[in-house]
């Protein structure tokens, strides 16, 4: 697991989704100008979903490394890292 934080900058709420494996799900309602900070797994895949008067729609997919709070931890393999217990 690695640290992660999402800035929501937009005047909008969104929907962070993080899906990882071994079923590995997290959903959070991000507030305008709200800071979320989350643990996931080093390979999981981010989506960001951005509210709209249609409904939701996709705004960022991306790995959850672009995320980590601690590049360093994103970078170290999860056998090796200290915080993979």
């Amino acid at each position: 697991m690695i640290e992660c934080m999402y800035n929501n900058d937009t005047d909008r709420m969104v929907i962070l989704k993080c899906i990882g494996e071994n079923q590995f799900y997290r959903e959070k309602v991000v507030m305008p100008k709200e800071l979320y900070w989350f643990e996931a797994p080093l390979n999981s895949r981010l989506e960001i979903w951005q509210m709209s008067t249609q409904g939701q729609m996709l705004h960022i997919r991306a790995d959850v490394s672009d995320y980590a709070f601690n590049k360093k931890s994103a970078d170290e393999s999860p056998i090796t890292s200290l915080w993979a217990c």
